[in-house]
């Protein structure tokens, strides 16, 4: 039997979830001109260029991305613009996101019994997935769905210390009533890690598709009107290999049945797709990886 939300749930914990997401600092300024800017339809590769090159930590990170081996060119890319031009601005978008939440994304989460860049790990293996399996199925916009995956649980962020300090009761719902992670968080807290996760997309402002991938990536029937975003990242969350032994909570995740029918998918299919994704993606990751 499926938990329904706690009538009992404390809504003074609730309200103090919602004042952490408003407490959240602001996104990096250089990061976010350069966003704006891959947004105008008037930019040049000269202007994101020239704004990619203020900042070096993401002007390190995209030369380091353009001459990889996974690229495969011969020639070795030298300057900021050339790099632009080979990656084109769809790639750049994801790497400057990389760039940005890598720091967030790499600290210690000790309710979630994550040591530090344990989330950071996940959140790479589940973008590179979304973006192999949004080539395999032929999502069109496969960049999408890396940046949706590499964000999708930036909620734990804000619900580690709540799900810290309800551990114990966390683990015995989890193992007696065999319910998922997010469902027990909704049923303590009124609210779970996807949805906190869009609250926080909004205080950041990013795309409003961003944030609904993020907010339904359990439940991307409730994405409207574009639920195929959602439900890869459901099924790159399901499917990504993890390394992690400290994570208790990534174990045992299974595929939202909607996500089979939102991306038009047989069932009986999806184990031979796992495992052409674990033999690919190795390539997919060396691309993104920041070190």
């Amino acid at each position: 039997m499926g938990l329904s939300h706690s009538p009992t749930a404390d809504r003074q914990r609730l309200d103090d979830i919602v004042r952490s997401v408003n407490r959240l600092r602001p996104l990096p300024g250089s990061p976010v001109r350069i966003l704006k800017e891959l947004d105008n339809p008037t930019t040049s590769v000269r202007k994101i260029a020239e704004l990619i090159a203020l900042d070096q930590a993401i002007t390190a990170y995209l030369l380091k991305v353009a001459n990889s081996a996974a690229m495969g060119y011969s020639r070795e890319c030298s300057s900021v613009q050339d790099a632009v031009i080979r990656l084109g601005f769809k790639q750049v978008r994801s790497l400057v996101y990389s760039t940005m939440a890598s720091g967030p994304l790499s600290a210690r989460l000790s309710g979630y019994r994550l040591g530090a860049q344990g989330l950071w790990f996940h959140s790479v293996s589940v973008a590179s997935s979304a973006h192999w399996l949004a080539t395999a199925l032929r999502y069109p916009e496969p960049e999408k769905a890396y940046i949706a995956g590499l964000l999708h649980d930036i909620g734990k962020l804000v619900l580690d210390q709540y799900v810290l300090a309800d551990y114990n009761k966390i683990m015995q719902i989890i193992h007696t009533e065999n319910q998922p992670m997010w469902k027990v968080e909704h049923h303590l807290f009124g609210v779970d890690h996807a949805e906190v996760g869009g609250f926080a997309g909004e205080h950041w402002q990013f795309p409003q598709e961003l944030i609904a991938a993020i907010r339904y990536h359990h439940s991307p029937e409730q994405d409207q009107p574009n639920q195929q975003l959602a439900a890869l990242v459901n099924l790159a969350n399901a499917l990504a290999p993890s390394d992690s032994d400290e994570d208790l909570f990534l174990v045992g995740k299974v595929i939202t049945p909607a996500t089979y029918e939102i991306l038009n998918l047989n069932p009986e299919k999806t184990p031979k797709l796992a495992e052409r994704l674990k033999a690919s993606l190795t390539n997919y990751q060396s691309r993104f990886e920041i070190t």
